[in-house]
């Protein structure tokens, strides 16, 4: 053993000496032969270039890269002959190291270059816009077409740059290490590299802008070319990009114009935001809006085979489990989904941001414990994104009120079910051509109209969404004793995502069995505060707020429909109206409602005021044979004692024209009330009216005035706060005769001056009472009195033959 081991010791040490000295005998030559070499290394490099050549010294290298003797260049320059105009260097090199491939070159019988060493310099390879290139081509002197085998490289701090203007392309790299060694396979040759690389620029398109931007690539791998296809092909090449590693798979054809590739990159658990960091910066920019919590898997193809799109063809599919989002509008829970984009939507159209699409397939996600389910949500035109997507979901109803945060509604409880379909734009301040299709289905619900406190329970029914107008087909609800349907639209909705409903228009039908309007008057008084700026965090506050401004302020259309309709003790049958609620003024339009045999038609406008003192109100009405015991029980003896719907009977036609004040809880405010009242009454009956006793008691005592039959009563009232002015009034009966005139105060009571004709002593008949005359006709010798109110509150007639009551009125 120890004999073996010694033999191959002398072996060693012998084939030891004997490179030792080749070596030595090679230096030698070399240095005999220095002069002549660098001569004949200069004049080959002159000549087998078309373009100019500089070199600063040219030296032979004995050790720098030991055991290989090197030719050494300083400061070699490469340029074109177009350098004039454009300015670049195809080589500006500090150093240049080139190492003679001794067995080649023995073999071959000619020097062959083993290895280049480049060190501290730039490779700028330029193309302006007119397809001129400043890349130099050598001459091959010997007329050997066949291709030899390329010298290893290895670079050292070199600027590698690669401009295109004429495609708009740019890399630019800062190579801080490369080594490329080459080996003869059956069909071409293997690349073995090893690299460390910074990349300032890598653009397809600088339009566009630049892929993996200051990040570094490092890696070791393989690469295959071959000589007869001229392809370089890559498989599954490992290289860490930003200190992730990622497959890289590909093909690349350098002798075919206009330089086509196809390149596939695959990496796993990468995290979203080092992904995003990657691509362009106005691409990342808009992704960078999101972010994901667990890492995901990205499988990118690069397809650059087109010669009509110098853009090359992109593909990315990535996919994500039980993942967190991040969004602008909100954080996403539990979400799963496969996604995709390309630059290519629309095949053979220009690949660019207006022609991209990313598609979310199979998506599943919470939104503040609001699960949302969607078959495909899909963003075209990433420059100007628009989304087009369909989603379902079920939820509590409650659950709106902090994720949207509206100050006008707020849910009680209930449930919902969504499936909508909406396309439009994702940016928050353009909601032109939004259209939203599918609807929602409530059930139970419960919810507060906040600003007047309204509420409303057992809402029941379905929502559709028909492009830009939300429908209500039919909703069921109660408020208070009042079972109500909801029938409508809301108009160009489209603008609350975005900007002030100007242009929104609300249309609601309203209807009823039986309407009780205590339920709903809390709807005519002005919006109380509702607390603004609570909830600034809820995701959609913004659109919340502005559909909460078009409830309080806006535009709403109201048709009314009711079998009965109640109001404290008035009572209606058949009551449609017309209302138009504006920010600071509700107007009524075409009332109309029966009252048994008669008809009530009315129109004005509330005012919304703050109700400090009351909000206006205006009135014009039309009465059609009206019940009068009916009309006065209803409207409570219009708040005055004297004439009560007891002593009342017969038909009233009036025209009645008011205005006053109303509380906000639908009250009269005092002292307010103005206007006209311009009646008939026909068929009239007076019942036991006091003021008829006591002329009864004065004169005509021989007379029953306990039931009088009236002929036409047709007067003018004229209402100024509480003063009644009543204009002179015949008043022909079964009874008597009477003219009447003065006012009537609703809380002093009656100042009225009666003329009673002497005529009245004839006999009368009972039963009909003589016919109208007119308030001015001649009535001869009569007889005046006074009636009012004395110090004790009761009703006095006196007799006034100098009529004070008259002259006391004007």
């Amino acid at each position: 053993m120890k004999k073996l081991l010694r033999y191959t010791l002398r072996i060693a040490g012998g084939l030891v000496s004997l490179l030792i000295l080749c070596w030595l005998a090679l230096a030698g030559f070399v240095l005999l032969k220095k002069a002549a070499l660098l001569k004949k290394v200069a004049t080959e490099l002159t000549a087998r270039t078309e373009g100019q050549v500089t070199i600063g010294q040219m030296d032979i290298s004995f050790f720098h890269h030991f055991p290989y003797i090197t030719l050494y260049l300083s400061k070699v320059v490469l340029r074109d002959t177009g350098w004039q105009q454009h300015r670049h260097d195809l080589l500006n090199a500090e150093n240049v190291y080139l190492q003679i491939a001794l067995t080649r070159s023995l073999l071959s019988g000619k020097a062959q270059l083993g290895k280049v060493f480049l060190e501290q310099g730039t490779i700028y390879q330029f193309t302006d816009s007119s397809g001129y290139s400043n890349t130099v081509k050598f001459r091959n002197q010997s007329g050997n077409s066949k291709a030899m085998q390329p010298p290893d490289l290895s670079f050292r701090d070199i600027r590698w740059v690669i401009e295109k203007q004429e495609k708009h392309k740019l890399f630019d790299l800062d190579i801080h290490r490369l080594d490329c060694s080459f080996d003869k396979e059956e069909k071409g040759l293997r690349l073995n590299i090893s690299t460390q690389i910074q990349v300032n620029n890598f653009s397809f398109n600088t339009e566009k802008g630049s892929y993996i931007k200051d990040k570094t690539l490092q890696g070791v791998f393989h690469l295959r070319y071959n000589t007869r296809s001229k392809i370089l092909q890559a498989d599954k090449v490992s290289v860490e990009i930003d200190g992730h590693p990622f497959l890289f798979s590909g093909r690349f054809f350098p002798e075919v114009k206009p330089d086509p590739f196809f390149l596939d990159i695959q990496t796993e658990n990468i995290a979203y935001r080092k992904a995003s960091s990657l691509l362009p910066s106005l691409i990342q920019q808009k992704l960078d809006r999101f972010d994901i919590d667990k890492p995901i898997s990205i499988h990118a193809v690069i397809d650059a085979g087109s010669a009509d799109d110098p853009t090359p063809l992109i593909t990315i599919q990535t996919s994500l489990r039980q993942g967190s989002i991040n969004t602008p509008i909100g954080d996403f829970n539990d979400v799963s989904f496969s996604g995709s984009f390309t630059n290519e939507l629309i095949r053979g159209q220009k690949r660019q941001d207006e022609n991209s699409v990313i598609r979310l397939s199979g998506f599943s996600g919470k939104l503040r414990d609001i699960r949302l389910r969607s078959d495909t949500i899909t963003i075209t035109d990433i420059k100007h994104p628009q989304l087009d997507c369909g989603l379902r979901s079920h939820f509590n109803l409650v659950q709106l009120n902090e994720l949207g945060g509206s100050k006008s509604l707020q849910f009680r409880k209930g449930s919902c079910d969504l499936a909508i379909h909406y396309r439009g734009p994702m940016s928050e301040n353009d909601s032109a051509g939004v259209s939203l299709y599918g609807g929602l289905q409530v059930d139970s619900c419960a919810l507060t109209y906040l600003p007047y406190g309204l509420q409303l329970s057992d809402c029941n029914g379905k929502v559709r969404f028909k492009d830009q107008d939300v429908l209500f087909d039919k909703l069921e609800a109660r408020a208070g004793n009042s079972r109500i349907s909801l029938k409508g639209v809301i108009r160009n909705i489209a603008p609350l995502l975005d900007r002030n409903p100007d242009n929104v228009s609300i249309d609601w039908t309203v209807s009823s069995p039986r309407l009780d309007l205590e339920d709903l008057v809390t709807v005519v008084k002005k919006p109380a505060a509702t607390g603004e700026g609570k909830n600034n965090k809820s995701l959609f506050s913004a659109p919340a707020s502005r559909l909460d401004q078009l409830l309080r302020g806006g535009l709403i259309h109201l048709q009314l429909e009711a079998d009965e309709l109640h109001y404290k003790n008035f009572t209606g049958t058949q009551a449609r109206a017309e209302i138009l609620f504006k920010e600071k003024e509700v107007v009524f339009n075409n009332v109309d409602l029966r009252q048994g045999d008669g008809s009530l038609h009315f129109s004005g406008s509330l005012g919304r005021g703050d109700g400090g003192s009351g909000n206006p109100l205006n009135i014009r009405a039309h009465l059609e044979d009206i019940s009068l015991p009916v009309l006065f029980t209803n409207f409570s003896n219009f708040g005055q004692q004297a004439l009560q719907d007891k002593n009342l009977k017969g038909r009233l036609t009036a025209d009645v024209d008011i205005s006053g004040k109303l509380t906000d809880k639908a009250g009269i405010v005092p002292n307010s009330l103005k206007g006209t009242v311009n009646f008939s009454i026909k068929n009239g009956l007076l019942l036991d009216f006091e003021p008829m006793e006591k002329i009864h008691e004065k004169i005509l005592q021989n007379r029953d005035l306990s039931e009088i039959h009236f002929a036409e009563l047709k007067n003018r009232l004229d209402l100024d706060t509480t003063t009644l002015t009543i204009h002179r009034m015949e008043i022909q009966s079964t009874a008597l005769t009477l003219f009447v005139e003065g006012t009537y105060d609703l809380k002093t009571g009656p100042d009225l001056s009666l003329q009673v004709p002497l005529s009245n002593l004839k006999d009368r008949n009972p039963d009909m009472p003589p016919p109208n005359k007119g308030n001015d006709s001649k009535t001869g010798l009569s007889v005046r009195l006074r009636a009012r109110t004395g110090e004790d509150g009761k009703l006095k007639i006196s007799w006034d033959p100098f009529k004070k009551a008259l002259k006391k009125n004007k």
